[in-house]
């Protein structure tokens, strides 16, 4: 979700990041491994394509449409393939009163919501803390997902490790996984010592509070080329574990998923080799599944992806 985040665009080191690519990628091997998941059905992806069970789509992507006409839209995304949603907000309130009639709606429509995304100060806060887990049990999740907030500064970074520890274990405690989504501004942020803010975070927190959701849309525009991100990806093995796959036009502005210039054949081809087990489709240009088609072929693109 971008949402109030602020996204910066380097569009000279996106297209270097995309020579890069084009030069020839190799898959990086892992590099050890965190405890497995409580939940039976979160295993790695493995084979040529990603299982329809393990897509799904931001809801931010259709907000409007979503709060104006919950149930339409969610059974419109459902008869295009779609399975899975992760929240960015529900109609009427993001809390646990709101929660079981969305619930009701997705067990009605053969859905299941993967996460959701709320801001860092709502982990901060242990009375709103425990609202979001309360709704995350409701709505059934597997995850809860920071997207912004944290201090853009490499302090603000490093404080934020433990507090995210903090509310990890909480949430590891009601049997779900605390995550952490990025944008631009992460890579494109150094400390003294040379370290991005994504780096500073990944260092000051535990990999087994803290797990990471890659926007690999926002990874890409921020200069990693496919291989960045697989290295990124390999480094942390088993503390990535949701991806947002967002795609770019060469001038940086948001495209459909399969109509921009990011190479998801070769980072989704090693993701699925590294551990990650959710992929979210995103797109902050919102559409609407009332009235026309973009989440469906969004969905299909990724569906039908051979890797």
């Amino acid at each position: 979700m971008c949402g109030k985040e602020r996204v910066t665009f380097d569009r000279r080191k996106f297209l270097r990041g995309m020579a890069a690519t084009a030069a020839g990628v190799a898959v990086v091997g892992a590099t050890g491994g965190l405890a497995t998941s409580a939940f039976a059905d979160d295993a790695p992806v493995t084979g040529r394509h990603i299982p329809n069970g393990k897509i799904g789509l931001q809801m931010y992507s259709v907000r409007d449409a979503f709060m104006a006409q919950p149930e339409p839209v969610l059974a419109a995304l459902a008869t295009g393939g779609f399975r899975n949603v992760e929240f960015a907000g529900l109609p009427g309130g993001t809390d646990p009163a709101h929660a079981p009639a969305i619930r009701a709606l997705l067990d009605k429509h053969g859905l299941s919501a993967v996460s959701s995304h709320h801001n860092f100060n709502e982990f901060t806060d242990e009375n709103r803390l425990n609202q979001l887990i309360e709704m995350a049990r409701i709505l059934g999740q597997k995850y809860i997902v920071c997207p912004g907030g944290v201090p853009n500064t490499a302090d603000g970074f490093a404080k934020a490790g433990p507090a995210f520890n903090k509310a990890g274990e909480k949430i590891r405690a009601a049997g779900m996984k605390l995550g952490y989504h990025n944008h631009t501004g992460e890579f494109q942020g150094h400390g003294p010592d040379g370290r991005t803010f994504y780096q500073i975070l990944l260092d000051s927190s535990d990999p087994h509070l803290l797990h990471m959701e890659l926007d690999m849309g926002w990874s890409s525009a921020a200069g990693l080329s496919a291989q960045d991100n697989l290295d990124l990806m390999a480094a942390n093995k088993g503390r990535m574990l949701l991806a947002h796959v967002k795609d770019l036009h060469p001038d940086g502005s948001l495209a459909d998923l399969g109509t921009g210039i990011v190479d998801y054949k070769t980072i989704l081809g090693g993701a699925t080799q590294l551990g990650m087990r959710e992929f979210i489709i995103e797109n902050d240009d919102q559409s609407n599944p009332l009235t026309d088609s973009r989440a469906d072929r969004m969905h299909d693109y990724l569906a039908t992806l051979s890797l």
